[in-house]
């Protein structure tokens, strides 16, 4: 007895169906929601005309990339300047929230910003961290000094299935053929530094 019908993933184009007749011949679906039309329905996202807004995704065909580290400014920047001659002592430091962030393969177009997708580090770890510290700091004169915190993030990559409470294209659950990457923080594993620049320059978050 032949399956009426089966998925077949793929990370190099957008979410097909595939079906299996009684000859044991295989037919592609074109009338099936592209990639965009999948993420967009997501928990969160903006809704797609062409599908109903999605009970749940979920990330799948999980791949674990090295953590990477993302640093935010904690409070505001202190100064030395105006053409003082002796150091200040300040207090550098104050609260920021790392999320979790989800990114998409640049040719899908949609964003991903609010959209929920569960599973992976998702499931265990919370998807925010607030970090919070204050230091005292002596500035020389024509400097300036941003307290910084660097939060590790575990990072994913895989596909999505986003499931439906009712059939859309013929289907109940779907798959992106397109990947996602989510960077969830390490809540844990943070470190802290001090950005000394000279006055008048606006330092950038990549020399961090």
């Amino acid at each position: 007895m032949f399956p009426r019908s089966f998925f077949v993933l793929s990370i190099l184009s957008s979410a097909f169906a595939l079906y299996t007749y009684p000859r044991g011949t295989l037919e592609t679906r074109e009338d099936s929601p592209s990639d965009q039309d999948l993420l967009s329905s997501c928990p969160g996202g903006p809704g797609s005309p062409n599908v109903k807004k999605a009970d749940k995704c979920t990330l799948i065909n999980i791949v674990n990339n090295p953590n990477t580290r993302t640093f935010a400014v904690l409070g505001d920047p202190q100064l030395n300047c105006g053409g003082a001659t002796d150091p200040v002592t300040v207090t550098l430091g104050g609260q920021q929230t790392v999320t979790q962030t989800t990114t998409v393969d640049a040719n899908v177009g949609v964003s991903l910003e609010g959209v929920t997708i569960g599973g992976g580090a998702s499931s265990s770890t919370s998807t925010a961290n607030t970090v919070s510290k204050t230091i005292s700091y002596t500035v020389p004169p024509g400097r300036q000094a941003v307290f910084v915190a660097g939060t590790a993030q575990q990072s994913e990559t895989g596909n999505v299935q986003v499931n439906y409470g009712s059939r859309q294209f013929g289907h109940f659950i779907w798959f992106t053929g397109a990947t996602v990457t989510q960077l969830t923080p390490i809540p844990s594993d943070v470190e802290f530094d001090v950005h000394e620049t000279a006055c008048g320059t606006c330092p950038s978050q990549n020399s961090f």
